[in-house]
């Protein structure tokens, strides 16, 4: 299984387990099964629950079988990313499996803010400020036509989201939420995490070229 908290495929053996027999038990012979255990590489706790036949408190011939503890993978969220952004994505994140609607929706107002905030744009429409960051000369074409795409996201063409409303919830399809979640990613990488590294790395051969007596670089 992949660990919700790490993001790691792991082996992962439910220890603690306990049984819970269903109301209708005396009948059918159903019951639940919790069983919980940590990661063994983040030791992340994660709880596991089944349900089918109950026998001496396992369950066998299992019907279904869901982890209900962490409810959504945990996505990380790089330090260099600010702390407004990095907040409404973990909320995002965090109601994505309750709500892709409401994830969507969030998802979309943190685009337009990073867009307006990061990259100086700013329309009375969401569309509009898309084709202007796609015509961006420095943005690679991977994210350029990731971002450009989240317009059939929840049929954005039928519902116009202007600056008043960014946050409508409309219909998502299948997996259209989560995709988004992993279009910012990339968005944050791209605005934030590289830029900071460059940064980062350019300081460091500044301070090298200095204590050599030559000129720092330039740009």
């Amino acid at each position: 299984m992949i660990c919700p908290h790490c993001n790691l495929g792991i082996h992962l053996e439910f220890e603690e387990v306990i049984g819970f027999p269903s109301k209708d038990f005396e009948q059918t012979g159903k019951g639940y099964e919790l069983g919980g255990a940590n990661c063994p590489d983040c030791n992340g706790f994660i709880a596991n629950l089944k349900y089918g036949t109950l026998e001496k408190g396992w369950v066998t011939n299992i019907i279904r079988e869901e982890i209900i503890f962490p409810k959504h993978a945990i996505r990380p969220v790089m330090p260099e990313v600010p702390e407004t952004f990095k907040s409404e994505f973990i909320e995002a994140n965090a109601v994505l499996s309750v709500s892709p609607k409401a994830s969507a929706a969030l998802s979309r107002r943190i685009l337009q803010n990073v867009l307006r905030e990061n990259f100086n744009i700013q329309h009375h429409s969401l569309a509009k400020e898309i084709d202007d960051f796609i015509a961006l000369k420095d943005v690679p074409s991977y994210l350029s036509e990731a971002v450009d795409a989240i317009r059939n996201v929840g049929n954005f063409a039928a519902h116009p989201i202007k600056d008043t409303n960014t946050g409508e919830i409309v219909e998502v399809e299948p997996g259209e939420a989560d995709w988004l979640l992993e279009v910012l990613e990339i968005l944050f990488d791209f605005a934030f995490v590289q830029p900071a590294k460059l940064k980062k790395q350019k300081d460091k051969l500044n301070k090298k070229l200095k204590s050599l007596g030559k000129p720092e670089m330039k740009g």
